[in-house]
C-alpha cells in the first residue's frame, strides 16, 4: 500500500509543480492581472479593478472608493482621482467592477473613452499602409531552412514514438518469455523435444 500511496502523491507532487510554474507564468506575462484580478474578485466589491492606460503599456492596479475619489497605488504611491459626478465611469466585467484612468492626463476615462485624446487617423493609416507595404525580408534559403528544421523535427518524434513502442513491444516479450516457453515445454519440433 505504501508504494501505491507514494506513487500517487509523487504524480500528485508533479501536478502540483506544473500548477504552480503555470500560475507563476501567467503572473509574469500578464503583468500583474492575475494577482490583483484575484485579490479585487475575493474582496466581494470592496476594491474595484483598475486600468491603468499609460502612453508606453497599459498596467492593472486594484483600487477603492474613498468619498468620492478613486484611490488606488502604483510604485508605492497612493493616487487620488476624483470621480467625475455627471457620468458614472464603471462597468462590470469578468465579474469584477473597473474603471479605466489616463495615466497621461491623470484623469478617470468615462467608458465611451472621450477623456482619452491622441487618436491621429492620418498617421494610424500611414502606418498601416506601410506594414503592408514593407518589403519581404525572408529570403526563399531561410524558408526552405526553416522547412528543413520543421521536418528534421517531425522525423524525431517519429524516431522517438517509435522507439518507446519498441521498448515497450520488448519489455512485454520479456515478461512474457518465461511462461511462453513454459507452454512450449515438450512440443516436438523438427524431431527434437524441447
Amino acid at each position: 500500500m505504501t508504494g501505491a500511496f507514494g506513487l500517487v502523491m509523487l504524480q500528485a507532487l508533479y501536478y502540483g509543480i506544473v500548477g504552480v510554474l503555470t500560475l507563476f507564468f501567467c503572473g509574469v506575462f500578464l503583468r500583474g492581472f492575475f494577482v490583483n484580478y484575484f485579490k479585487v474578485r475575493t474582496s466581494f466589491g470592496k476594491l474595484v479593478m483598475v486600468k491603468v492606460r499609460s502612453p508606453l503599456r497599459d498596467y492593472f492596479a486594484r483600487g477603492w472608493v474613498e468619498e468620492g475619489f478613486l484611490v488606488y497605488k502604483h510604485n508605492k504611491d497612493v493616487i487620488r482621482l476624483n470621480i467625475p459626478q455627471d457620468v458614472n465611469p464603471f462597468y462590470k466585467c469578468i465579474a469584477v467592477t473597473w474603471v479605466d484612468v489616463d495615466d497621461e492626463k491623470h484623469a478617470i476615462a468615462k467608458t465611451n473613452y472621450s477623456t482619452v485624446t491622441g487618436y491621429d487617423a492620418v498617421k494610424n493609416n500611414n502606418l498601416h499602409t506601410r506594414a503592408l507595404m514593407r518589403p519581404n525580408i525572408v529570403s526563399g534559403k531561410e524558408k526552405l531552412l526553416l522547412f528543413l528544421v520543421v521536418i528534421v523535427g517531425v522525423i524525431a518524434l517519429a524516431g522517438v514514438y517509435m522507439a518507446y513502442n519498441s521498448y515497450a513491444g520488448v519489455t512485454q516479450l520479456q515478461a512474457d518469455l518465461p511462461g511462453l516457453l513454459k507452454n512450449l515445454a515438450g512440443t516436438v519440433t523438427g524431431g527434437r523435444t524441447i
